[in-house]
């Protein structure tokens, strides 16, 4: 726990001290929240009524907050393993498995928050807690693996910048198949977070959870936490 403790004191200071990190965690999902809760009433008012399309934009904003989450905790791994950490942990009574169990649950956690937050202060949905609580953790459980993806793939912050736009786009995608009506949208379920959006749909216009797509979901993300997981060990 003391090195859990020292693990989490860096970490804040390392987020402080860099602005585009301070940003992502903290500044840019609070912007996000006020632009929707202003804005998108402001739009429908006075341009176009766009309500019924209310649960289709709070899928395509609220994704944004673990995709930014994802990006800080890439980056802190990012610079800690150009810092050597990564090796020097080899020798210190923290293992590295519990260092990236830490890193991916600190931020994870955070994800959650905000993500459970934000139906309440947009107000686009409507849902309750108890139905939003398993769709708000899959949803925050990218955060980890846009992390991981990011380390794994890219060997330098250039490179990752590259790859987070890449995903940025990718984690999109399956918003699309609210637009197909045949079962040729289920080709979109590689992508794991079309489970969330379809487990979503099914509660706010049924009122009930889906307990397919939700476990779909969860297996799926769980599938490339420990495959990326596993990368991640035998790259560094």
């Amino acid at each position: 726990m003391v090195q859990i403790g020292k693990l989490f004191i860096n970490d804040m200071r390392n987020i402080v001290r860099d602005r585009l990190l301070l940003y992502s965690a903290f500044l840019i999902p609070l912007i996000i929240i006020l632009f929707t809760r202003l804005v998108i009433p402001w739009i429908s008012e006075n341009i176009a009524p766009v309500e019924q399309y209310y649960p289709l934009l709070f899928m395509l904003i609220v994704i944004t907050i673990p995709l930014m989450f994802g990006f800080v905790i890439g980056f802190l791994i990012m610079d800690e393993r150009d810092e050597n950490l990564l090796i020097v942990l080899r020798v210190m009574p923290i293992s590295r498995n519990t260092y990236l169990l830490y890193r991916m649950l600190f931020l994870t956690l955070l994800s959650v928050i905000y993500i459970m937050l934000f139906p309440l202060l947009t107000g686009l949905i409507e849902i309750g807690l108890l139905e939003y609580l398993p769709i708000a953790l899959l949803l925050a459980l990218l955060t980890p693996i846009l992390g991981l993806i990011a380390n794994v793939v890219a060997t330098n912050k250039v490179q990752a910048f590259a790859v987070f736009k890449m995903l940025g786009g990718v984690f999109y995608i399956p918003l699309f198949a609210f637009f197909i009506n045949n079962d040729l949208k289920y080709l979109l379920g590689i992508i794991p977070n079309f489970w969330t959006f379809m487990a979503l749909d099914a509660v706010l216009k049924t009122g009930y959870q889906d307990y397919i797509f939700l476990g779909i979901g969860f297996c799926m993300h769980f599938i490339f936490l420990v495959v990326l997981f596993y990368l991640f060990n035998k790259k560094n």
